[in-house]
């Protein structure tokens, strides 16, 4: 009887064994199939649904970096990015280049999130303008933001100006900041 028991457990061993494994291998099969189907549809439906356009922003805020900004945005919404990411290195720069990308970053019709990094980068300035501009302003560890008060320079070097004009360019700065963070 245990003999018999033994055979018969063997059998059903040896039957069950790859009935197990091809019902395995088609089971795979299927999740792959239907994985790799509804991702070709929802690519025919959505293109660019999930893609994320990183813009670099590094260096001084000048007029080519602005221009490289504005035309990232448009580029983002012309494919349908879902996010436009824009990595953030600066000490600053002028103030025309940096009112040019925040106007471009509020009048996205993608989010837009600005991320200062790696760590040691600063957001400064300018950047720091840029920064609370952006529908998510993010900071990777070790890295600053701040010092943002206007200076008059030409050619690279500082102007001094008096008590009552430093004031309404500050006042001017604070309230183009206050208008849109």
């Amino acid at each position: 009887m245990k003999e018999r028991d033994a055979r018969s457990h063997r059998l059903l061993t040896l039957v069950t064994f790859p009935f197990v494994v091809n019902l395995c291998l088609i089971a795979a099969f299927g999740v792959f199939a239907l994985s790799h189907f509804s991702r070709s549809v929802s690519a025919q439906e959505h293109p660019s649904s999930a893609a994320v356009l990183e813009l670099k922003l590094n260096g001084v805020v000048e007029p080519i970096l602005a221009t490289y900004i504005d035309e990232g945005i448009a580029d983002a919404e012309q494919r349908h990015a879902s996010l436009i990411l824009i990595t953030m290195d600066t000490p600053g720069g002028l103030s025309d280049s940096m009112q040019n990308i925040i106007q471009h970053i509020l009048a996205s019709r993608i989010p837009v999130a600005v991320y200062v990094t790696p760590t040691g980068a600063r957001g400064a300035s300018a950047g720091f303008f840029i920064l609370l501009s952006a529908d998510i302003a993010a900071m990777a560890p070790g890295t600053h933001t701040g010092a943002a008060s206007p200076v008059i320079s030409i050619g690279g070097f500082q102007l001094q100006i008096d008590e009552t004009m430093r004031k309404k360019i500050l006042n001017d700065a604070l309230a183009f900041l206050g208008s849109y963070a």
